[in-house]
Parts: structure tokens; C-alpha cells; sequence
């Protein structure tokens, strides 16, 4: 389901989630003009966080992010956004702690120049990744860095003027998947494979050297903001990794 985040975060109003669904929220990071009090939504740390940015915009960009994860995620909730609270895995996965983990809302956010996307589920791992498509790289090239033999080849053999949008199809993808298993670069990009056509309504995932580890996951593109590609990952039902 496919969900608009409001242009007043206070009117956010989240709807009923079960264990079959998965929820994606769009909004743009320009709101964080109009909407500064997110900041103040932030704990110690997130304020700390914040202050690292170099740039003022990219801290009001951080704080609107984080002040729309916290009113997401409490408005499924029913609690305050400012006492949330969050634990990290060993690799800097987040997830609800205290009140808010018996939920067992799963989560994850994404952002990009301009736009930004949240998945919520419950108790299936999620993974999502939103990208504004770039002019001034080369996809051949980076490809030939992260993405698969099998990857490689398929971006090769389209027209050289469909390859910009296929490669950011296919690293939305990619990043996706990595994200909802939540062990990062733990699971070496060359290890796995997704399919990179604009009209795939499921992506095809193959895992090595263990093919069924693509049994455990479901990967789909996602409606995405104008200039931009999306994709989301989750889990099967029936596979529910903490």
C-alpha cells in the first residue's frame, strides 16, 4: 500500500496494518522548510547526529526524516513520537524498543535529494531504497564494482540509452535486499543476483552458493517520486529473521 505523508506531519494518521501487508510511505524533504518543530522530536543522540551534518540543509533534512519515522511508527503505535525509543543491531539496524517492540513493527527509511520513503511492516523484515536517477555517472562503470557477472551482462545487452535507468533499478534492488536482511555488506553484492527489467512486477532473486536463501525473500519495484527509482524488499511470511 502505497501511502502520502501529509504536508502537516501533526495530521499523519496511520492505517490498519496486518501481518500480510507492507506499508510505504512518500514525502519530500523539502517539508523540513515548513516543519522545524520535528527537530524537537529528536532524542540526545539523533540531536548529536544531527549536528555532524556539515550542511544546515542536510541537518533539516535529517531531522525531518527522523521526526517523520518517529510519527510513522507512533501513529501505529498510539504513543508519543518523543518517547519512542530504538535499538540497533551490530550492523546499525534499527528496531523498536521498550513499549514500542511489542508492536513488532518491522521498519525501514530511505532517502534521496529531494524524497524520502518508509516501509513499515509487521514482524517481516523490510528493506527499502529510493534513488533519484543521476546524469553524472557511468553505470558500466560502477557496475563493473558491485553488481554480479549475471547483473553486468544484462545491463550490457540493453540499448546504451536504457542502461542509466536499468542501473538504478538494479542497485535499488540490491540495496533493498541487503537492508531488510540487515547484515550489511556482510552478504557480498557479487554473491547474490536480481533481475533489472522496467517491467518486472516481482524481481527475480538468485542467492549463491545457497539458492534457497532466495526462498526466504520477496523483492518488488516501488512507485517512486518523478526522477527517482524504488524498490522494496521482505520477507516471506513464513520467514521472520530477528
Amino acid at each position: 500500500m502505497g501511502l502520502e505523508v501529509p504536508a502537516n506531519l501533526e495530521e499523519l494518521r496511520a492505517p490498519d496494518l496486518d501481518g500480510g501487508s507492507v506499508h510505504l510511505w512518500y514525502g519530500e524533504t523539502k517539508s523540513a522548510e515548513q516543519q522545524p518543530w520535528t527537530e524537537k522530536l529528536l532524542s540526545s543522540d539523533e540531536a548529536a547526529r544531527r549536528e555532524r551534518f556539515h550542511f544546515e540543509d542536510d541537518r533539516k533534512s535529517f531531522a525531518f526524516c527522523r521526526g517523520l519515522l518517529r510519527t510513522v511508527l507512533a501513529a501505529y503505535c498510539g504513543a508519543d513520537p518523543r518517547e519512542l525509543r530504538f535499538r540497533y543491531s551490530e550492523h546499525g539496524k534499527p528496531s523498536l524498543a521498550g513499549t514500542g517492540a511489542e508492536q513488532e513493527l518491522q521498519f525501514n527509511l530511505s532517502h534521496t535529494r529531494g524524497a524520502v520513503m518508509l516501509g513499515i511492516s509487521r514482524r517481516r523484515a523490510v528493506g527499502v531504497d529510493v534513488e533519484r536517477v543521476r546524469e553524472d555517472l557511468r553505470p558500466r562503470e560502477i557496475a563493473a564494482r558491485f553488481f554480479s557477472a549475471a547483473e553486468q551482462q544484462a545491463l550490457r545487452g540493453l540499448p546504451e540509452a536504457e542502461q542509466r535507468q536499468a542501473f538504478f533499478r538494479c542497485w535499488t534492488r540490491k540495496e533493498a535486499f541487503l537492508k531488510a536482511r540487515g547484515h550489511g555488506l556482510s552478504f557480498p553484492l557479487d554473491r547474490f543476483d536480481v533481475s533489472i527489467g522496467d517491467g518486472d512486477e516481482e524481481v527475480r532473486l538468485t542467492t549463491r552458493p545457497g539458492p534457497e536463501e532466495a526462498e526466504n525473500w520477496q523483492i518488488f519495484p516501488a512507485p517512486a517520486p518523478g526522477g527517482c527509482i524504488a524498490a522494496v524488499a521482505v520477507a516471506n511470511l513464513e520467514h521472520r529473521p530477528e
